[in-house]
């Protein structure tokens, strides 16, 4: 039984199975670092951010449950803030409201750290 072909394959697959891994350890861009929030409201926003929201829209805001915030395309989907406001407060879709358990000045840390810091 000639065994020559067999270990020709396996060793082709070998190779494509290191060139693939190495080819991924050069195009993916590292993972982002976690925020770090800035002083002020951002502060607030992010810890509001880690208990209300982090759980959906993931810790650094790259989605799961919800879409992704980061990246700054919240900014892009609700260009007037205003908008992203009425989105947190009132909930959309499977998003549940906030009016009843955040202040508007949290919702508003939320939104400009989403906005600014994510």
């Amino acid at each position: 039984m000639d065994l020559s072909g067999i270990v020709r394959g396996v060793q082709r697959a070998t190779l494509f199975a290191t060139a693939a891994f190495v080819l991924l350890l050069f195009v993916n861009e590292p993972s982002k670092p976690p925020a770090v929030p800035k002083a002020g409201t951002e502060n607030l926003g992010a810890s509001i951010f880690a208990t209300r929201c982090g759980s959906c829209h993931g810790s650094e805001g790259g989605g799961g449950f919800g879409p992704t915030l980061g990246g700054g395309i919240v900014a892009e989907r609700y260009p007037d803030p205003a908008d992203q406001q009425a989105v947190v407060a009132d909930g959309l879709g499977s998003m549940p409201s906030f009016a009843s358990s955040l202040t508007p000045e949290q919702i508003q840390a939320v939104v400009d750290y989403t906005r600014n810091d994510l």
